[in-house]
């Protein structure tokens, strides 16, 4: 579940910094590079987020909602950091006995 929350916050920030930072830097600075070099990067942080939710949802536990809300959540800007206190939430009530 940590790798999971992980890899939620690295596909948030990713986003937010795509959005907030190199879109702005290429409409209003002129500087196209900043979306070509941060567009990747945020692209494989979001596959690597959307493959880790497959393997967690195909393992069981979840229900269609839950995974429905994990999905949507990043795409938004600042879904990501609600979807990990979700995250944080479960792991903590998994861990309980």
């Amino acid at each position: 579940m940590l790798r999971m929350r992980t890899a939620c916050l690295v596909e948030g920030g990713t986003l937010i910094l795509l959005l907030f930072v190199a879109v702005p830097l290429k409409h209003l600075a002129g500087f196209p590079d900043a979306v070509k070099a941060m567009g990747p990067v945020h692209g494989l942080a979001f596959l690597t987020y959307f493959w880790m939710l497959t393997r967690m949802v195909s393992s069981g536990g979840w229900s269609r909602g839950e995974t429905i809300k994990l999905f949507a959540a990043a795409m938004v800007p600042f879904g990501a950091f609600f979807s990990a206190r979700t995250l944080t939430r479960r792991a903590a009530l998994a861990s309980t006995p």
